[in-house]
């Protein structure tokens, strides 16, 4: 294997362990649930703490390897990622298993943070292309098979899942080692922005708990209300901190320009959509419907796979295509499919469900390679690492934001004791009433799916005319 080749293979595989751990653990929660004696609230958190993590570090990590270099800080990823795997599969409790989902995100906090910055400082043009085109596949790859692996390996045990991470881990880390070189000088020379890291993640960890406690303690409740507060001191604190710091976490310069900030956000309300589709469907399928892991796994495949397939060839229709001609039509399709799965939540033919399902996953696959393109080619090439990470970050609040909206959700349905309740087989008389409940989150959840795709496609189209009309005076 030629060093290129390694760096790839690399590369690509930090970016499979990070993806396929998250789509094939959400297959296995219910299971959880009922193997570790938990309550729905303490499984979410499984799920949220990783997400949790990887968005507040990964900002943090990619600054920091420019002063201490990549490679140091990827191999490690992979080595802090074996750790997580093995400890989460070991786990005796709940809350020991989100511990470890904590290291997890730690791990893919510095594999996300570096895996880009490491193809582009291998490979130039053409080949660049080729690299992260097939670091897309992958990816993509990863999507696809996530929740079949999950099913599959669920059925044996949850712990399966966790396992299966732990040799890749390793082998990417020995491949890592061996191909990637560190680079001599790769420190810009500015500082760390350390406080504003610090309330920004004050700011993310207080607005999620808040969201998750507030269905249990009831949202007048002073622990939610305190909660609720602190998010709102913390993100005003932070806009003040970034406007003072020499080198923010998050430029305010780079969000003044309309075409950067209009895709950034339509990134999290995409990411946030993303979540919404998933979460509570697998959670329906498999508490009220009573689906095994591994037939729900199967369900949701189709969905993945159309994501990944339609990820990767975009780039290609990017050619024939303008980027914000692509976004729209991404944005239409989930918008669509969003609405119709809302529309038929009652009365669900499996085969509708899959082919709906499908064409979101197309949609959310079509938005989101011009989406990044539209990012990266914003701004000026000296801030486009700066801007990577910016869309990383987005990425991850909108996938955390969405699966605790389906929390929240869900309990304004169904309560919060009967929720677990529905997974442990103990539900008697409000049986109905419970499974009444769970269509009705889950038609809720598509709505809000929907609206999370339709604002991004305003948003989109005005982009699209401010260019056309930029044009027009430029030609008068």
């Amino acid at each position: 294997m030629s060093r290129g080749d390694g760096v790839i293979v690399a590369s690509s595989l930090g970016s499979f362990l990070a993806v396929v751990n998250t789509t094939s653990l959400l297959i296995a929660i219910p299971t959880i649930l009922v193997d570790l004696h938990t309550n729905f609230l303490v499984v979410l958190w499984i799920i949220i703490a990783y997400s949790i993590a990887l968005t507040v570090l990964s900002p943090v990590f990619g600054k920091y390897s420019d002063m201490v270099g990549r490679k140091k800080m990827y191999v490690t990823g992979y080595l802090v990622f074996f750790v997580g795997s093995l400890a989460a599969g070991l786990s005796p409790t709940a809350y020991f298993l989100v511990a470890a989902r904590i290291v997890q995100g730690i791990a893919a906090a510095l594999l996300f943070s570096n895996s880009l910055a490491i193809l582009t400082d291998t490979f130039r043009s053409v080949d660049l292309q080729r690299a992260i085109g097939i670091n897309t596949a992958v990816v993509g790859l990863g999507m696809a098979i996530g929740p079949l692996v999950g099913g599959l390996l669920t059925e044996i045990t949850w712990r399966a899942i966790f396992y299966f991470n732990a040799p890749l881990a390793l082998a990417g880390y020995f491949v890592a080692a061996r191909s990637i070189e560190p680079i001599s000088k790769e420190s810009s020379g500015h500082g760390f922005d350390s406080h504003g890291a610090i309330v920004f993640s004050v700011f993310l960890v207080s607005t999620v708990i808040s969201l998750t406690l507030g269905p249990f303690l009831g949202w007048s409740s002073i622990i939610t209300e305190v909660l609720i507060a602190l998010a709102f001191v913390s993100l005003a604190a932070f806009v003040v901190v970034e406007r003072r710091s020499g080198d923010p976490m998050l430029d305010p310069g780079m969000f003044r320009n309309r075409r950067f900030s209009g895709a950034i956000f339509s990134s999290l309300l995409n990411a946030v959509s993303r979540s919404l589709l998933i979460f509570i469907l697998i959670l329906y399928l498999q508490g009220p419907v009573g689906f095994t892991p591994l037939y729900s796994g199967l369900l949701m495949t189709p969905y993945a796979a159309f994501m990944g397939v339609t990820s990767f060839y975009s780039s290609r229709l990017m050619k024939r295509f303008s980027e914000q001609a692509l976004q729209s039509a991404g944005l239409l399709l989930i918008t669509a499919a969003s609405f119709l799965l809302a529309a038929t939540a009652s009365h669900y033919d499996y085969l509708v469900l899959g082919v709906l399902m499908s064409v979101a996953g197309a949609g959310i696959g079509l938005f989101s390679t011009p989406n990044s393109a539209v990012i990266m080619t914003s701004v000026n090439p000296g801030e486009r690492g700066v801007a990577a990470s910016n869309r990383t970050l987005f990425m991850n609040m909108g996938s955390v934001s969405g699966m605790t909206l389906v929390f929240t959700i869900l309990a304004s349905y169904v309560p919060v004791s009967v929720i677990g309740a529905v997974f442990l087989g103990t539900v008697t008389g409000a049986g109905r009433v419970s499974t009444d409940g769970f269509v009705t989150g889950l038609a809720a959840s598509y709505v809000l799916a929907g609206l999370s795709s339709l604002v991004p496609l305003m948003l989109v189209a005005f982009s699209r005319s401010r260019r056309k009309s930029s044009r027009v005076s430029e030609a008068a």
